[in-house]
């Protein structure tokens, strides 16, 4: 339970499984105790997802802390997910957040001009934008209808150069236009668009999207626009290349000169 008094005091009290009741830990309370990061935030609602909770002021920024392990609390990814203080969204500082309401594992947002974002779990299309995989990303929902990936790439990103391109598609380096952040996006072109051949292709970029970051390259996102597939990956600045020449300096090696084998 959270509450806000006359004097814009902020208590909480009950289950804190999640740090969810932002005292910095994850204890149950089971007294009425301040909440000090959320006294003086002139906070006018809370709004409770699964294990998560935001809240908007009256300059309509929205703060977020609890679970954030599909991304709901719109911060950075972490190991553990669990954020135990709340802390302003500062992608949406400038946005004019009028309404928000929360679902498990997601949160959708209304700015006082008609926009709508969202973000956390998408894997069943909740947030309702098309695509698969929206952790740690706020995404504009550029349309309400079955045409809501026109445009999409042209609307979230800043094309700043070609990486690279082959048979299956080119390579974008790209810049959010909200969070700001630097990712590769590649473009591939759908020759067939039976019923079929798209479900084999989003079944395979799932896959991608289940595979550990730890030893590949990171999937963000993939979503279909006019006659291509985009999938959002994260930019890896280092190639090939520049590995292969930095590599035998590690080992002692001259370059060309091979491994020893046992």
């Amino acid at each position: 339970m959270l509450f806000v008094t006359n004097n814009d005091t902020v208590y909480g009290l009950g289950a804190n499984g999640y740090g969810y009741l932002g005292f910095g830990h994850n204890m149950d309370v089971k007294t009425p105790l301040i909440i000090r990061e959320l006294c003086g935030q002139r906070i006018q609602q809370f709004i409770n997802g699964g294990d998560f909770v935001l809240a908007i002021n009256e300059d309509n920024h929205v703060l977020s802390w609890g679970h954030n392990h599909r991304g709901q609390c719109a911060r950075d990814l972490t190991p553990k997910g669990v954020y135990l203080k709340p802390q302003l969204i500062s992608q949406l500082n400038d946005k004019n957040i009028a309404y928000i309401c929360c679902g498990a594992l997601h949160s959708l947002a209304l700015t006082t001009d008609g926009k709508a974002y969202g973000w956390g779990d998408n894997t069943c299309g909740q947030i309702g934008c098309g695509y698969f995989n929206t952790w740690g990303q706020i995404v504009l929902i550029t349309k309400l209808g079955h045409n809501s990936h026109e445009n999409h790439y042209k609307n979230l990103f800043i094309e700043l150069s070609a990486i690279g391109s082959g048979g299956f598609g080119t390579v974008f380096k790209v810049k959010h236009k909200i969070d700001e952040h630097i990712y590769a996006v590649k473009r591939v072109q759908i020759k067939d668009f039976s019923e079929e051949y798209l479900q084999r292709v989003y079944n395979e970029v799932k896959t991608l999207g289940k595979l550990s970051p730890e030893y590949c390259v990171q999937y963000y996102n993939s979503w279909p626009e006019s006659k291509h597939l985009y999938i959002q990956m994260e930019f890896c600045s280092q190639n090939l290349r520049n590995i292969v020449e930095v590599k035998p300096q590690v080992f002692g090696r001259q370059l060309g000169e091979a491994m020893d084998c046992v």
